[in-house]
């Protein structure tokens, strides 16, 4: 992209299903303040049986600060709690998310966010597969 080419901006509209429009009064460009909004790298997706936790890890790039607040959101609605955050190095920090006793209700496309006093950060959407459910192996014993 050119100096002079205009910048472009995408907006994301999620509804219930009913058709709408989005109005947009007006759009201020005011320098490069995505360069210090935290950014992530591709989650990957993640396959479990039913009943079993799901753990997505979303890193993140930039330093981790007190002012951050980081989590995990599916489709449907649903929101992971952080089970724990680590550096990964002095640029990087990694959030991971544990959805519990998953069950085919659960499956679908899931999105790491990052909010901080100097914008929103979001990542892609890694897929959550929920296969058969789980049952644990039993042993017979015949005598």
């Amino acid at each position: 992209m050119s100096l002079l080419s205009p910048p472009q901006i995408v907006f994301e509209a999620i509804t219930s299903g009913q058709r709408g429009l989005l109005a947009i009064k007006d759009v201020v460009v005011q320098g490069h303040q995505c360069m210090n909004t935290p950014h992530f790298l591709t989650i990957k997706g993640v396959e479990v049986n039913a009943g079993q936790t799901a753990s997505f890890h979303c890193t993140v790039n930039g330093r981790k600060k007190d002012n951050f607040r980081l989590w995990l959101q599916g489709i449907g609605g649903r929101e992971a709690p952080m089970k724990a955050t680590k550096p990964w190095n002095n640029r990087r920090f990694i959030g991971t998310f544990d959805v519990e006793n998953t069950t085919k209700g659960d499956s679908g496309r899931y999105r790491c966010i990052v909010h901080s006093d100097k914008g929103v950060g979001v990542s892609n959407y890694g897929e959550l597969t929920i296969k058969r459910e789980y049952l644990p192996k039993t042993l017979t014993v015949v005598c």
